[in-house]
């Protein structure tokens, strides 16, 4: 194929992939406007903003007091990104903390506590988030420096998908 050829197809999928966007928004507002009572279409409409404001409850302790209205806008962002996310691929996605709020080592044992901050969070998809959990790896006490070996072995996931490392 010629570089033209190439740039007329990528033209061509982009196109498509815009109509496909705007079918998927027209046909998810059309689902919405169904809904019968005012109160399932603003919850539908605005389950991104719910979210975002259950995560700052459930982080409790975890969410800091110097958190300022910008980092508010850049966490409802991540979230609104997750969501994005999700509409375009039809993936489920979440928002993660890359340092759990509360993680635990293999015993159970609550050993970290990260904070609830646009710092801390990702987008990545539900599957991985659900299945990583509250798991955070630790050295063993007597090992205070671990082996590169060890540290990748803890963060190993058999999935195929080596893209998001944790």
């Amino acid at each position: 194929m010629t570089p033209a050829e190439v740039a007329d197809e990528a033209a061509e999928a982009e196109r498509e992939t815009d109509v496909c966007e705007a079918q998927r928004t027209a046909e998810w507002e059309a689902w919405v406007d169904a809904r019968p009572t005012k109160d399932q279409r603003y919850f539908h409409r605005n389950k991104v903003k719910r979210t975002y404001e259950f995560a700052i409850v459930r982080a409790g302790k975890a969410a800091p007091r110097r958190l300022t209205t910008e980092h508010k806008k850049q966490i409802l962002a991540l979230y609104e990104a997750a969501q994005a996310l999700h509409m375009g691929t039809g993936i489920p996605h979440e928002a993660d903390h890359m340092v759990q709020l509360f993680g635990k080592n293999k015993a159970g044992e609550q050993v970290i506590c990260g904070l609830l901050g646009p710092w801390n969070l990702r987008a990545i998809q539900w599957k991985l988030n659900r299945r990583r959990g509250n798991w955070f790896y630790i050295a063993d006490a007597e090992n205070d420096e671990p082996t590169d070996d060890e540290i990748l072995a803890s963060f190993a996931v058999h999935d195929g998908d080596d893209d998001i490392p944790f």
